[in-house]
């Protein structure tokens, strides 16, 4: 792929990440205010997408699975349409949710998209992205470095309480282990950047398997840290919000 395709990789994160990003005292897209969830649902919608050449398209027949961070197993499940589009309502206890979505497309890697909080509120406009080894192989190599196999890969993406991107933010994630963090620059992984650009779009490479914490500092600004499982050989995304 080209350095064009990924840039659109990139602005097509920070559009996924912040269309999922917030709870119900922040910023993005409520369509029914629920927390603590009174009819103990609570929905997600969006469009799963994948790069092709310079452009990102519409992801048909892609599984998406919704499961609680706690454990256990699926607690519902989607096809993409035609289209792109899906839509998945998940049951939960009555408080906001603490849980992720998982997309599956074959030839392409696994994409988790985990929230900056807990779901207190029904969500649109998540897209869900599904790219292949090619591609994150690409990201890596832009960064200066090469993504190892048996290591996660984390995209972050640093916004503000209205789901705008931050410029000026440093990403750290914990434990550090062999990671690296690589900040987006003109929407391109940047090797010698040390802090967020406009887009506010951060890529961790070969993160420690299993959970880690993210967090962001910029000054005075108190971001929320919290913790995403880091898998090998998938791509794992998130926000990070006051």
């Amino acid at each position: 792929m080209t350095r064009a395709g990924t840039a659109v990789l990139s602005l097509t994160l920070a559009l996924s990440l912040a269309a999922c990003g917030g709870d119900d005292g922040g910023g993005g897209t409520i369509d029914a205010p629920v927390g603590p969830d009174a009819q103990g649902m609570v929905a997600v919608s969006g469009i799963a997408q994948t790069v092709s050449g310079t452009s990102t398209v519409p992801l048909a027949n892609a599984l998406i699975e919704a499961f609680d961070s706690a454990g256990g197993g699926v607690l519902a499940m989607t096809m993409s349409a035609t289209d792109g589009t899906y839509s998945v309502t998940m049951p939960t206890s009555g408080a906001p949710l603490d849980g992720y979505l998982k997309g599956t497309s074959a030839g392409r890697i696994d994409t988790y998209l985990y929230p900056p909080r807990p779901l207190a509120a029904d969500r649109t406009g998540a897209t869900m992205l599904i790219i292949n080894q090619a591609t994150l192989n690409l990201l890596g190599t832009l960064g200066g470095t090469s993504q190892m196999a048996t290591k996660g890969f984390v995209g972050v993406l640093v916004i503000d309480a209205s789901d705008v991107p931050v410029a000026g933010a440093t990403v750290t994630i914990s434990p550090a282990g062999t990671s690296r963090v690589i900040y987006a620059v003109n929407n391109l992984p940047n090797q010698n950047a040390t802090m967020t650009d406009v887009s506010g779009t951060v890529f961790i490479a070969n993160t420690d398997v299993g959970q880690v914490t993210v967090d962001a500092t910029m000054g005075a600004t108190n971001f929320f840290a919290h913790a995403v499982n880091a898998r090998a050989g998938v791509i794992t995304t998130t926000a990070i919000q006051p």
